[in-house]
């Protein structure tokens, strides 16, 4: 008989797979992680809703950050499943110019781990701050990819770059979405993917 997967056990085997968790932990991660489901297009619950600050582990499904400015959203980062997301905290006082939103592009299934519940495994688990040091070198190494990606002159380069890094989201991210986040006109990525496709390389 198979025991009943717990909906967090992605996100754990993730975490284990990253730094050994005792048993503890695990039991908590269980007890203070909860799921939730968004439909396609919809803003991720915001903190206020949640109570609190938050970050997000995607389950299932495919999830943007954008920003506004002046009125135009930028799509600033994409990002699929088994993937943790959501605002990194700043340690001092300093403000963050944009406010950052998530918006799910698809159907999706994500947990919500509590920043607060996050700072008491701190206090009391010394292996957990481990883990969030290579966690935020995962990040720090995302961020360092998307700011070379922006730095290509041409977009065909850009898209090239793209669909190697991103595999598996090249046909799931919506055109104006990912136009966005390449920086380069809609009907500019339209002709690169149409030349692609005749060529038999998208």
């Amino acid at each position: 008989m198979t025991a009943a997967k717990h909906e967090s056990d992605r996100l754990i085997e993730y975490l284990t797979n990253l730094q050994p968790l005792n048993n503890e932990i695990i039991e908590r991660a269980k007890a203070e992680t909860f799921r939730v489901t968004v439909r396609k297009n919809d803003i991720l619950p915001c903190a206020d809703e949640l109570n609190g600050d938050c970050l997000f582990f995607i389950i299932k499904g495919l999830v943007r950050g954008f920003i506004v400015d002046e009125g135009k959203d930028i799509t600033a980062w994409l990002t699929d499943e088994s993937h943790l997301i959501g605002s990194i905290r700043n340690p001092g006082t300093l403000k963050p110019t944009y406010e950052e939103k998530f918006q799910a592009l698809e159907d999706s299934e994500l947990l919500i781990l509590p920043y607060r519940f996050i700072d008491e495994l701190y206090d009391q688990f010394p292996e957990i701050n481990i883990l969030a040091r290579k966690i935020l070198a995962i990040h720090y190494h995302i961020s360092q990819e998307r700011s070379i990606l922006s730095r290509i002159p041409s977009a065909e380069a850009r898209y090239k770059q793209f669909k190697n890094g991103y595999p598996t989201m090249k046909h799931r991210v919506p055109l104006k979405y990912l136009a966005s986040y390449l920086g380069i006109r809609i009907e500019t990525l339209s002709r690169i993917r149409k030349k692609e496709k005749l060529e038999g390389k998208d």
